[in-house]
């Protein structure tokens, strides 16, 4: 039970008697003895529910609301072991900016990450992830549909090294925030890849200071993903003490919110073009990232015309869940509706590298049913990590 226990930082005694108030040690220690038996993975990858699911299913979820519980409880300023039930910062202040790389993780993660796209084919991606040794892992493309897609001449690759510390820059790209959780900027002056529409490549010199303006409230996956679906993550796996000690060490603090970039891009001999795009940023910080634990992932993000903002995905890492489900609805009023289920499954979708050229996607958010089809017009490809253990399409 030590294994167990310690994912919520509790002594043992202290959590036997919170959940035998609430269905009683035998069924408990039952859940702990019945996980342990695997049911067979999907292509020997995908963790699939086995009798003992729900049992597993239910402890995972009384661990969780003691998390919670922790979480009301904490001291201002307190930092401590984050994720399932427990942010991470006690105000944005803190989570919104640059965070330390503790020098006992060599692996450890500081990212952001900017996208947004327009119903007449414009979309821009711009990100750099701080790692230890001045690594920043950057990339920025940026796409008129007149026009072509201009990319950074480093990519594929995305390791490059840091132009200051302390600070989101390299190759040209910088990113700030200017108020935490409501205004960054996004700025660049170099030279720039162009493809353009008739397949033909030049390096042009480009410039450009955007704004990323806010028009969500930013969603914390250490405290607001759906029960529901993160309890189906972990009921689905072998349940050991290496499991949830992976658990606590592999996880990142990572929270998205949905804005708008806007400004002016400037091509050296083709003149300045407008952009106006909506999309998510985020940010991820923990003390592991490392893009080989990863076996797959597929995240959609889409802005409606009636001002939905929409986060779609599911994500297949084999050392902690092979199978989880995240997602999320902003309503134009601010209202949340959280994702609770979702028919994803990637075995299903280019498990062979090819990934399709089109997809259809049925979920659940709040009491709402939702059905999604979707056509990708472009597709760049780049790689993380210092020996490429990652290749990432970039989607539009």
């Amino acid at each position: 039970m030590e294994w167990l226990t310690s994912l919520v930082d509790l002594p043992a005694e202290t959590l036997v008697k919170y959940l035998a108030g609430t269905v009683g040690v035998a069924l408990f220690g039952s859940a702990v003895a019945f996980a342990l038996i695997p049911s067979p993975p999907k292509i020997g990858v995908y963790s699939q529910p086995n009798k003992w699911y729900y049992l597993k299913y239910w402890t995972f979820f009384l661990l969780l609301k003691v998390r919670q519980r922790q979480n009301s409880r904490r001291a201002k300023g307190e930092r401590g072991d984050a994720g399932y039930g427990k942010r991470s910062r006690n105000s944005v202040e803190d989570m919104d900016r640059i965070q330390e790389l503790p020098k006992e993780h060599p692996k450890a993660v500081d990212a952001v990450y900017f996208n947004g796209g327009s119903k007449d084919g414009c979309y821009f991606v711009g990100a750099t992830a701080r790692r230890h040794d001045n690594l920043i892992q950057t990339l920025l493309y940026i796409r008129f549909p007149d026009f072509g897609l201009l990319e950074m001449p480093s990519l594929p690759d995305t390791c490059l090294l840091g132009e200051k510390p302390l600070s989101y820059a390299a190759g040209g790209l910088h990113i700030e925030v200017v108020e935490p959780m409501k205004h960054w900027r996004l700025s660049f002056n170099g030279l720039m890849r162009l493809i353009r529409c008739d397949g033909s490549r030049d390096e042009v010199p480009v410039s450009f200071k955007l704004d990323w303006l806010a028009y969500t409230p930013h969603f914390d996956f250490d405290t607001d993903l759906d029960q529901s679906i993160l309890c189906d993550a972990i009921a689905r796996e072998v349940w050991s003490r290496e499991r949830f000690e992976d658990l606590k060490l592999a996880h990142q603090t990572h929270y998205e919110q949905f804005g708008e970039i806007s400004g002016v891009v400037d091509i050296s001999g083709y003149g300045e073009r407008r952009l106006r795009v909506q999309g998510v940023r985020d940010h991820s910080y923990g003390n592991l990232r490392d893009w080989g634990d990863l076996h797959r992932y597929a995240i959609q993000y889409i802005h409606l015309d009636d001002g939905k903002a929409i986060c779609i995905g599911s994500i297949c890492m084999p050392r902690t869940m092979t199978r989880l489900i995240i997602g999320y609805v902003f309503h134009p009023s601010g209202q949340l509706e959280r994702v609770k289920s979702c028919d994803i499954n990637l075995h299903e979708l280019g498990e062979d590298g090819n990934d399709p050229t089109d997809f259809v996607i049925n979920f659940i958010a709040g009491n709402t049913k939702y059905h999604l089809e979707g056509l990708v017009l472009d597709r760049p490809i780049f790689y993380m990590g210092w020996d490429w253990e990652s290749r990432i399409h970039e989607r539009k």
